[in-house]
């Protein structure tokens, strides 16, 4: 019966008959081999060509790893899988002739043969349980340095590892019960080495919990994020008396004090850099993010109207129309995410957008809710308030010949002429690259909005005075 060729199925129905061929060395040997597979599978992902950046460093040595599995230590288990039911059955033959036998001399005889078989049945678990030992060592390398995504893959395969190793010292332990004192040597020797693989077994079973506790500590990590957004969204839906503004702050915080979870890489150091709806759709809300194609809502009188984003919240989905500017997608994209937090309702969208050419129907104070909301996320008060300071050295810029003077010599008349009225004036200031002779990234680049937003909030926060 060759053990190998079997169907999963058929393997199944032959270890749960009662019988025993194959039995527990099998089984071990078995873990073994899946183990082995499932390492050898979590190697081979994490040496993929599009991960050589991240894990390249490793690729030798996990590649050297995975010959030693397929070349070796998974032939080897193969063999012993097969060889143990074939050799533990020469033991219970012998046990069945010695105990039908009722010539006494005979008798003795064939339990002297069933104890000698039984020894080398007793090597086979021991080599199954070292070679398993080889296989949890790498997979903990594996689960440590390897692709962090198939780290399920890992784990099982160091846990199965570790667990026939486990039933490789049971099943030597039990065997060794059947010699008397006259092998007393014998069984001395291969106690010796029995206690030695349950030392490693010890140790590498604290190396599995170890492993089970980091998926544990890295969950346990994310819980104030995922309690953090559920309040915020909780809260501010149940009481529409609150601010937007506080809405958006709440938010900013959560994600700056779990910035580190959300980016696991190129972690920001700035408030400004954590102002991404695209990542924090993706990685804090769970939702599907795309920017591509243009979007369409249909009317009931059979006409339909381009718009600008689209939420679909029971699909967890957003869309975002790359049919315009980059400042104006990411609005769009603030604004939906202003919908996720402040509103149930299952699809929303956004129309075109405010600072584009035409004329726009009476908007839903859904609408006008969530462009509050993106205004408040995307231009932050406290960081415009610095930001500000930081270019025009003063905390409110009321035009007169000084100021005027620091946009290129400039007086107060050819200023004015140029600017026309406050919101030109809020323009200009929004999309000035040098002043007194200082060259800087604009307002509105460095928050990443369109000149016309970024005019309209100097002026809610009275920073603009014609």
């Amino acid at each position: 019966m060759n053990l190998i060729e079997k169907t999963v199925a058929d393997l199944m129905k032959k270890f749960g008959e009662g019988n025993h061929k194959p039995g527990s060395g099998s089984a071990a040997a078995f873990q073994g081999m899946v183990s082995a597979k499932l390492i050898s599978t979590v190697i081979s992902l994490t040496t993929e060509e599009k991960r050589r950046k991240q894990y390249g460093n490793i690729f030798t040595e996990i590649l050297d790893f995975q010959e030693q599995i397929e070349n070796r230590i998974y032939p080897s288990l193969t063999r012993l899988f097969q060889i143990d039911s074939e050799q533990f059955d020469k033991t219970i033959i012998l046990r069945t002739e010695r105990d039908n036998e009722e010539d006494e001399i005979k008798k003795n005889q064939l339990r002297l043969e069933a104890l000698e078989q039984l020894k080398t049945s007793i090597d086979i678990p021991l080599e199954i349980g070292l070679l398993c030992k080889e296989l949890a060592e790498i997979a903990a390398y594996i689960f440590d340095y390897g692709f962090k995504a198939a780290r399920g893959d890992s784990q099982v395969g160091l846990s199965g590892a570790v667990s026939a190793i486990s039933g490789c010292i049971s099943i030597i332990r039990l065997n060794v019960l059947s010699y008397s004192s006259d092998e007393y040597q014998y069984t001395k020797s291969v106690v010796a080495k029995v206690d030695s693989l349950d030392k490693v077994y010890q140790e590498l079973s604290i190396v599995v919990n170890a492993r089970i506790r980091v998926l544990q500590d890295e969950y346990d990590a994310k819980v104030p994020l995922f309690e953090g957004i559920n309040e915020i969204i909780k809260k501010y839906r149940a009481d529409k008396k609150l601010k937007i503004e506080n809405c958006a702050r709440d938010l900013q915080n959560l994600i700056w004090a779990n910035k580190n979870l959300i980016w696991k890489k190129n972690t920001p150091n700035d408030v400004l850099e954590i102002l991404r709806p695209d990542i924090i759709f993706r990685q804090v809300l769970g939702y599907g993010y795309i920017e591509n194609g243009r979007y369409a809502v249909a009317y009931e009188d059979g006409g339909d109207v381009e718009v600008a984003g689209v939420i679909d919240q029971p699909n967890k989905l957003v869309a975002v129309s790359n049919n315009y500017s980059d400042e104006v997608r990411r609005f769009t994209a603030a604004h939906e995410l202003g919908h996720a937090i402040l509103h149930s309702q299952p699809i929303l969208h956004r129309d075109i957008p405010c600072d584009s050419i035409g004329i726009r129907k009476s908007r839903d104070y859904t609408e006008v809710e969530a462009d509050k909301f993106a205004t408040y996320f995307l231009m932050p008060e406290r960081i415009i308030l610095r930001e500000f300071h930081r270019i025009y050295s003063v905390p409110q810029f009321q035009l007169n010949e000084d100021l005027a003077f620091k946009f290129g010599g400039r007086s107060t008349i050819d200023l004015r002429r140029e600017c026309k009225d406050r919101r030109g004036l809020s323009r200009k200031l929004a999309s000035a690259e040098l002043y007194n002779d200082n060259y800087f990234t604009s307002l509105s680049k460095l928050f990443g909005v369109s000149i016309e937003a970024m005019a309209i909030r100097l002026e809610e926060l009275n920073l603009v005075l014609y």
